[in-house]
């Protein structure tokens, strides 16, 4: 009797666990255990390298960060790992844009953001970026273990920047921020977009993680795509 009590009480926390996405477990069942290569698109402050360092050695970082502040203090506060920082945006295009550098820094974007989120519209500066593709820097047939993009609104040019890369499967894993409802100018809701990319170049959707809400409506969420073997 005691026996199948625990095992009910086991199969309902289960149950209850699944509604969450444990993000350092599915990282790892998709990796495995080793020194990774990592490819980090938007990493404003660097909080996504610490909770990676938490659990995973770097055999490299690559960082994308265009606030040049934010670049140089990723530089210096992970000197001492493997990293190479890039002070541009990613992007299907290559050439100079104007960059909306936000008080809140996390939401800056190459677009102007709209009404939806009127404290966080709070404009810093405007600077001029450099975009690149990133085909055209991942171009050695590197295997990239985890590419983590965060871009606010830039993502499906993004992926069209990198569908060389994409075509011969050489990232393992991505974590990508997919929108439900508009929060910057002239740009649209890209889930299906993405999804439907993705699909084309054959990742397949595995999991989903921090579901944002505005009206009980979705706002956004990130979302892990695996190449399908």
């Amino acid at each position: 009797m005691l026996l199948k009590y625990y095992q009910k009480l086991d199969d309902a926390i289960n149950y209850l666990a699944a509604s969450f996405c444990n993000e350092k477990k599915l990282i790892k069942s998709i990796i495995g255990d080793k020194k990774i290569c990592y490819v980090d698109i938007g990493t404003n402050q660097g909080s996504y390298i610490d909770f990676l360092r938490s659990f995973y050695s770097f055999k490299k970082i690559y960082s994308f960060e265009p606030i040049p502040e934010l670049s140089e203090k990723i530089n210096e506060n992970y000197s001492n790992f493997n990293i190479k920082t890039f002070k541009i945006a990613l992007s299907n295009t290559n050439k100079k844009k104007i960059f909306y550098q936000y008080k809140i820094s996390s939401q800056s974007s190459l677009y102007q953001q709209n009404n939806i989120f009127k404290s966080l519209k709070k404009l810093e500066k405007k600077i001029i970026v450099q975009t690149k593709k990133f085909d055209d820097i991942f171009n050695k047939k590197e295997i990239i273990d985890y590419c983590k993009i965060d871009v606010q609104g830039e993502e499906i040019n993004l992926l069209k920047g990198m569908s060389k890369n994409l075509s011969k499967k050489r990232i393992k894993l991505i974590k990508i921020e997919i929108t439900f409802i508009s929060r910057y100018q002239n740009v649209s809701p890209n889930s299906y977009e993405i999804l439907d990319y993705l699909r084309k170049k054959e990742y397949k959707l595995v999991s989903i993680s921090k579901i944002k809400f505005k009206d009980n409506k979705i706002l956004f969420l990130d979302a892990f795509f695996e190449p399908i073997k």
